[in-house]
């Protein structure tokens, strides 16, 4: 009997680690990457919504210029980016 449910769990957490760890460590991955590859001039989006182009970057903080004409910008965790805009990409 305890075999079985020894069975069981280690099956449990197998499952875990293929359907959950994994393509979540892939996600992560991707992530930093998009975030190491941004750069001066890129459009982009932040998790909350703030459309803006990266006019400074250091190591933890982009800079956005929100506004050209009344130069609005704000200064983001570079975290909080959440995807860069290509000629493609089109926002409503």
């Amino acid at each position: 009997m305890y075999v079985l449910f020894g069975a069981y769990l280690v099956i449990f957490f197998i499952s875990i680690y293929l359907f959950i760890y994994i393509p979540n460590k892939k996600k992560q991955r991707k992530k930093q990457e998009m975030h190491n590859n941004m750069k001066i001039g890129d459009n982009v989006v932040t998790i909350g919504g703030i459309v803006g182009t990266i006019v400074e970057k250091n190591d933890s903080y982009v800079k956005l210029i929100i506004d050209e004409e009344k130069n609005v910008t704000v200064k983001v965790i570079i975290y909080a980016v959440s995807q860069i805009i290509t000629e493609s990409d089109t926002i409503c």
